[in-house]
């Protein structure tokens, strides 16, 4: 049991294969594998999610992760620091900024949402609504959503959503979060299933197919471990989608080859 973590195994998130190559991407603690059926690159362990709601918190994990790397590469984390301005020169892509487009106004609901900052700089005719599974995040985020008339859900994100009705939501709002669930596909299909007909989901996650990815591998900044259990890909996230019931299309002059993140608007086929 490494590092005093308790950890449950997985299969492929995407297919149910138990199969996989090693990419040799993780350490001794844990495996970044490639399923041998689809191909879907996952964590073959994770932590439960009874861990991730208090004393492995993202709050807490990110935290712990940021230091790590700083200490692991002090020169590169420096000079990140001193040059964050470079982010600026040209206008950046935000998952809420490309919902606001789609949605001014309805109930929205943020999957995995955290304190709740980022869905309440959605319009102030949308009505914010949300997931979460750390407890301490989760009562900041219904404080806040409870006085724009929404609330906040603390669990799991399956169970969570599993609590408001088919077709209630305009929009959803999945930002830098899917790569963090032990169940992607069967949260994908709680998102199609209280997305309105019309509705639409906005998703944000680290781009594995990047150039970036490729050139770093292990020292990849997406790589996260054991915060992010899912790797994704345009391709396997399009996927994934379709086989929840959902049709994906790309925002093309986001999505450079260059960029660690990628977007994707899905919406019930």
């Amino acid at each position: 049991m490494a590092s005093g973590k308790t950890k449950i195994p997985r299969n492929c998130p995407q297919c149910n294969g138990a199969d996989y190559d090693d990419l040799g991407l993780g350490n001794a603690d844990w495996t970044i594998g490639a399923c041998r059926a689809c191909g879907f690159a996952y964590l073959t362990e994770a932590l439960p999610y009874e861990d991730l709601s208090e004393d492995h918190a993202w709050e807490k994990s990110f935290a712990v992760e940021a230091k790590r790397r700083k200490k692991k590469r002090p020169v590169f984390s420096w000079i990140d620091e001193k040059t964050r301005w470079r982010l600026h020169i040209f206008p950046r892509p935000e998952t809420e900024l490309f919902l606001s487009k789609f949605v001014p106004a309805g109930n929205v609901i943020d999957v995995g949402c955290g304190s709740g900052g980022h869905v309440l700089r959605l319009p102030e005719m949308t009505t914010p609504f949300g997931v979460e599974v750390s407890k301490g995040l989760a009562a900041q985020a219904d404080a806040l959503f409870r006085s724009k008339g929404g609330h906040c859900v603390h669990a799991p994100s399956t169970e969570g959503l599993k609590q408001f009705e088919d077709g209630m939501f305009d929009g959803a709002m999945l930002n830098s979060y899917l790569e963090h669930e032990i169940q992607p596909l069967d949260v994908l299909h709680q998102v199609r299933r209280v997305l309105k007909p019309s509705g639409i989901a906005v998703v944000k996650v680290p781009n594995f197919g990047s150039l970036n990815a490729k050139v770093m591998r292990s020292s990849w900044c997406g790589i996260r471990l054991p915060d992010h259990v899912n790797y994704f890909t345009e391709g396997s996230l399009e996927k994934m989608a379709a086989s929840a019931g959902l049709t994906t299309r790309f925002p093309r002059l986001a999505n450079l080859p260059t960029n660690d993140n990628f977007w994707a608007f899905l919406r019930p086929a």
